[in-house]
């Protein structure tokens, strides 16, 4: 899938004389060997070493001092998602690129985590591949645009989940059947019409008012429609 929308390398511009160091992580030799000769191609890439683990690629990184590491997801042992968390803690100026078969949205959003710069599949074209390196390279981060979508799912999911902690976390111990008073209160209801609404007596309303403004620590309707209205309860 072609990577658009992506930062562009210009190819006018003359290669740089420091070639771009790459270390290739992957348990498959074939897999490896087949990628290495396909980036020693490119004038300004270079190949600087192979690991089938994570252990060999942080023995390499020490050694060889690569600008991007081109990372499987599964390996023997631990998996490329560790390796990238344990390289980006050692070794914080190396990139790490997950190149893998796999779009699930957790291994995407997992990597991402894990201080990955780019994720794109084993299926991506010579060309993309190719400008993805070097885009990550320049400093951009990557993600090709079929698994963008899953990402941003789950920010948003992530995001959800925070913000429904902080209300949670706002409402300082209030009941469910108190919530719901409070939502009627700012909403306007007079004690009776919540009592209507939620089939209970006025006296139970008044009851949860007391508990609402002891435990809010308000002294009246209107200081507590305030703080309702303050914590996104109603608009």
């Amino acid at each position: 899938m072609p990577l658009a929308g992506m930062a562009v390398w210009s190819e006018n511009i003359a290669f740089m004389e420091e070639k771009i160091k790459i270390l290739l992580v992957d348990d498959h030799t074939l897999v490896r060997e087949g990628f290495a000769e396909m980036l020693e191609l490119e004038q300004d890439m270079n190949v600087v070493g192979q690991a089938a683990s994570c252990e060999e690629a942080i023995s390499l990184v020490k050694k060889m001092n690569p600008d991007i590491i081109l990372m499987d997801i599964r390996l023997s042992g631990i998996t490329g998602i560790e390796a990238t968390r344990m390289i980006k803690e050692q070794f914080p100026k190396v990139e790490v690129m997950i190149l893998s078969m796999y779009n699930e949205d957790e291994y995407v959003f997992e990597a991402i985590k894990a201080g990955a710069s780019g994720y794109v599949l084993k299926d991506i074209s010579k060309d993309d591949l190719i400008r993805a390196i070097r885009i990550v390279y320049s400093g951009e981060s990557l993600i090709q645009p079929a698994l963008a979508k899953k990402v941003l799912k789950q920010f948003a999911h992530l995001s959800k989940e925070t913000e429904q902690t902080r209300l949670k976390s706002s409402l300082r111990g209030l009941s469910d059947r108190e919530v719901d008073v409070l939502k009627l209160v700012a909403e306007g209801r007079s004690n009776k019409e919540i009592a209507d609404v939620l089939i209970v007596g006025e006296t139970t309303v008044k009851a949860h008012l007391r508990a609402i403004y002891k435990k809010l620590d308000v002294h009246d309707r209107a200081q507590a429609v305030a703080y309702a209205m303050r914590n996104r309860l109603v608009e």
